[in-house]
């Protein structure tokens, strides 16, 4: 019943207007951050793809949603915090963040990768999605996921719901893997 009215929820706060398509051209799916939201007093990130037709909703720590809320428009602090000082490192390294990929869920675990180049070399690295998503939005970097971990938007729920809620972060705890 909980995920039933988790997924309700994500699919009220979607845009309406698009359909569902079953054409996958590649297994990789550009998406974006929507939303940090609380469900069931659990904090939560909202991806989406750009035609807002799927989604994938994760469960991360308070700690972890405060950072990539940080990244996407927190105000500038005197010191980094550490996905702030990654970025830092990577440059001055001369190299850069170019995606993550959110690979696969097993055992109610996400899993993510990072690819850094370098020199012209590619390496990926193996992180919790939480941690890749605070690190893609502080750098520009593109985030993408294996298209069999997205959810469908269902058309007929979309736009009953006018406006979206904003849930703020408002206690400290963690449920769900990342």
């Amino acid at each position: 019943m909980r995920m039933v009215i988790v997924e309700l929820l994500c699919l009220l706060l979607l845009l309406p207007g698009a359909v569902y398509s079953q054409e996958e051209s590649t297994p990789w799916v550009a998406l974006r951050v929507k939303q940090l939201m609380l469900v069931n007093n659990a904090p939560a990130v909202l991806l989406v793809d750009e035609p807002e037709e799927r989604y994938l909703l994760m469960f991360i720590s308070f700690f972890m949603a405060n950072a990539i809320r940080m990244g996407m428009d927190g105000p500038q602090l005197e010191r980094p915090l550490t996905h702030d000082l990654i970025g830092i490192l990577l440059r001055q390294l001369g190299a850069k963040v170019t995606k993550i990929k959110i690979t696969e869920l097993k055992d109610n675990t996400y899993y993510a990768l990072i690819s850094v180049q370098v020199n012209g070399e590619v390496a990926e690295f193996d992180a919790r999605p939480s941690d890749a998503l605070a690190i893609a939005v502080r750098n520009g970097a593109p985030i993408f996921a294996d298209h069999t971990l997205l959810k469908p938007v269902d058309a007929s729920l979309r736009g009953e719901e006018e406006g979206a809620p904003v849930l703020p972060l408002e206690e400290e705890g963690s449920k769900g893997k990342t």
